[in-house]
């Protein structure tokens, strides 16, 4: 527990660290690790989105990385609660680093970097021109591009509809229409170039990130009312609610001879489409998920920062080409995806393609 207020030990770790020819790093007290703080917004951790990937990024750090990382008591609601934390954090000068989750909190953090110039931070899916910064972007749009195209292959399906669906959790968050963006664009190529005939709706929001109620009426309207197909559905929080539409309807469904469909978005949600999440076993309802690979981006500049070699100004681009985005390889899906005629053809030459450069996709 640390002596400041509002700040609770969310994992501490203590490890002797092997350099990479085999020599060790010297500690002058292996007992008192550097901390390292992470500032999250509502509905923070437990999202089994965006917060919740992260975090698992973090619990890897522990058998390499000799640090505790601790998250404020008080989740900010807010950015002028954020900037608060933030600069709460900042005043202690008890961290090696402070790491702000998110591209909600840029401004909170250029605020409180700019005040703060010797307190080192980083971004995690955002972008923060300072020397005291290191920033992290992720182009989810183009793992979302081939989740579209697994979408438009899905619906076209004799048993399926082909109508697509997206349910996003705000409109006004660059992350989430960042992603929207390339899953239209997957739909739409994928349909002009195998020429399915499938009807794209326009995306539904839910003005928040833990509206499970809402999520749940909203996954059940598309699925029974508007008759789609498969659901995009980058939601955060809120996908509590709609794997709860999914249970609903699921009987109906399955009686049209097809399943209630959803993409996963920010996580690797592929499992909480099992019928029993905790033990996970296929077939699940996610056939997949767009996963921006937070953690390892913590990971990168965490451990940059502690061999005292902390990239400030850098920002570091996360890509298909160098596996820092991807949609997840269907683990629970294979089932049924794979007797699908093309997809998995159709989804490695689209990859090859975003990769080289030869297809660019708009964010």
């Amino acid at each position: 527990m640390s002596t400041r207020s509002g700040i609770i030990t969310s994992g501490i770790i203590v490890a002797l660290v092997f350099a990479g020819i085999g020599g060790f790093l010297y500690m002058t007290d292996p007992f008192a690790p550097q901390t390292v703080a992470v500032v999250v917004m509502e509905p923070g951790f437990g999202d089994r989105s965006f917060a919740d990937n992260l975090d698992e990024g973090l619990e890897n750090i522990q058998g390499d990385i000799p640090v505790e990382y601790i998250v404020p008591e008080e989740l900010p609601a807010t950015q002028a609660e954020a900037q608060q934390t933030l600069e709460s954090l900042a005043q202690s000068q008890e961290h090696a680093l402070i790491i702000a989750a998110g591209e909600r909190l840029e401004n909170p953090l250029a605020s409180v970097a700019a005040d703060y110039p010797s307190q080192k931070f980083a971004i995690i899916g955002g972008v923060v021109d300072a020397e005291n910064v290191a920033s992290a972007t992720f182009a989810t749009e183009q793992a979302a591009f081939l989740a579209g195209v697994l979408a438009a292959f899905v619906a076209s399906e004799p048993s399926y509809t082909d109508i697509v669906g997206i349910l996003g959790a705000t409109a006004d968050d660059a992350a989430i229409t960042r992603m929207i963006s390339g899953f239209i664009q997957g739909v739409e190529n994928a349909n002009s170039t195998y020429d399915f005939n499938i009807q794209l709706l326009e995306p539904e929001y839910l003005n928040g990130y833990n509206e499970t109620a809402l999520a749940e009426s909203k996954t059940q309207n598309m699925f029974i009312q508007q008759n789609v197909s498969i659901i995009f559905a980058p939601v955060r929080a809120s996908i509590e609610g709609v794997r709860k539409g999914m249970e609903n309807i699921n009987g109906t469904l399955r009686a049209q001879g097809r399943l209630p469909l959803v993409i996963g978005a920010e996580a690797d949600q592929d499992y909480y489409g099992c019928a029993n999440p905790e033990i996970p076993v296929a077939p699940s309802w996610i056939p997949t998920s767009v996963v921006p690979r937070t953690g390892e981006a913590a990971y990168d500049i965490i451990n940059a920062t502690l061999w005292n070699e902390f990239p400030g100004g850098k920002t570091f681009h996360y890509n298909l080409s160098n596996g820092g985005v991807n949609i997840t390889d269907f683990q629970y899906s294979s089932t049924y995806l794979n007797p699908i005629d093309g997809l998995m053809d159709s989804l490695r030459d689209y990859k090859i393609q975003i990769i080289t450069g030869t297809l660019e996709i708009e964010e």
